[in-house]
């Protein structure tokens, strides 16, 4: 690394201040720095970073005014990142684009809590400085790194950014959604829809439509909103699906699954009136009259609902290999009749009277035995399709 790129702070001696200029960013090689803010003549530290760590980001990818003051907590060198340096580094390294993301999100994320809540920024705010960030992080990127990704060109992908931002700023989803619907409406962003047949909804992009403007015109946009009362604040006593699966320890297809079983009170599921009901009205008229089994491969297969994804063939064969006993168990396990029919349906009647009463002596079965038994069931079915691809024959 050539020596003019860098540059020696004693203990104390400020690299930046509030308001200057800046058209650089820096990365610690020694020592650590100090990122604070003077609030009613107080010194608030906002930050401390140490070796490795980039500061002053904003001044490569935002150029304008420092937002803070930077000081050496102690002796440390520092190498100047100029718009040309970073650009090397993210040509070179890929993590380098996900490290300069993490400071940004987290230089945001300890500033919001630092910052005395008089003078905290509006969430709407908020919001737009967080997707002006990632626009600009997504713009970065090398050439040959947006090859890699087939939609870079359709923009952000909108549940990434969605899901970053709630975890930043701690919002509703609605609440962003309003932010993001506002502004699209208002032809300052623009958001596009991809459908694909691998997903059953289709996947959504952002893109600041002119980025150079973007900040001043979002704060203009808020002024207005203040002038009309419109607020986006909502409390957050609800939570989606993926904040509830992670908050209970599962995953929100397990969810699914219980919410299909009636395992979980419908006073719970609540749907977003005016959002949902547009959603509904674009819909087919038979749409919600039956629902579209989507398949799924034999290595796909891992809970017992899955039974409904094999076909019958499979499973009689299956079921043959398994004995009475397990077999009890599986009809134990069912969490729903369309399951429980799905496993005696393929058995003959006299066998399929012996397993229900085989169930129905089960009061519990044990978890690890049942894990053990559907595993089982799946490796067998694996076991049975390998064999029929083997012979010319195809899968479901």
């Amino acid at each position: 690394m050539n020596s003019t790129n860098i540059k020696t702070f004693y203990q104390g001696q400020v690299i930046f201040r509030e308001e200057q200029e800046s058209g650089i960013a820096y990365m610690i090689r020694k020592g650590s720095v100090n990122i604070y803010k003077v609030m009613n003549n107080k010194k608030v530290i906002l930050d401390h970073l140490g070796e490795g760590e980039i500061f002053g980001e904003m001044g490569v990818i935002n150029p304008g005014r420092r937002t803070a003051n930077a000081e050496a907590a102690e002796f440390c060198e520092l190498l100047v990142l100029t718009n040309q340096v970073l650009y090397g580094l993210l040509k070179q390294c890929p993590k380098t684009i996900q490290f300069l993301t993490k400071a940004l999100i987290r230089r945001l994320k300890r500033t919001t809590a630092m910052i005395p809540e008089g003078t905290h920024q509006s969430t709407f705010l908020s919001i737009c400085r967080l997707l002006e960030m990632a626009w600009s992080v997504h713009s970065l990127l090398p050439p040959e790194e947006r090859k890699k990704d087939p939609n870079h060109d359709l923009g952000l992908n909108y549940f990434q950014f969605v899901r970053k931002v709630k975890s930043i700023i701690l919002v509703a989803e609605m609440e962003i959604d309003a932010a993001l619907e506002r502004l699209a409406k208002l032809k300052v962003v623009e958001i596009n829809s991809l459908r694909s047949a691998k997903i059953t909804f289709p996947e959504r992009f952002i893109k600041i439509m002119d980025p150079a403007t973007f900040a001043e015109v979002c704060l203009n946009l808020y002024k207005e909103l203040q002038r009309s009362d419109f607020t986006l604040r909502v409390e957050m006593e609800h939570l989606d699906v993926y904040d509830f699966a992670e908050a209970v320890g599962t995953t929100p297809q397990l969810l699914y699954q219980k919410m299909a079983a009636g395992e979980i009170p419908e006073g719970l599921f609540f749907f977003h009136r005016s959002r949902g009901l547009d959603w509904a009205a674009k819909q087919d008229k038979d749409f919600f009259r039956s629902v579209a089994r989507k398949r799924k491969k034999p290595e796909e297969l891992r809970d017992i609902v899955d039974v409904l994804y094999v076909d019958n063939a499979t499973l009689k064969t299956a079921f043959e290999r398994l004995g009475y006993y397990k077999l009890g168990v599986l009809v134990a396990l069912a969490p729903t009749d369309e399951v429980r029919e799905r496993i005696l349906g393929n058995l003959a009647r006299k066998i399929a009277q012996v397993v229900e009463g085989e169930a129905r002596s089960k009061e519990a079965v044990d978890d690890a035995e049942a894990a053990d038994v559907v595993e089982e069931l799946f490796e067998t079915v694996r076991e049975i399709k390998g064999a029929n691809a083997g012979k010319g024959g195809g899968t479901k």
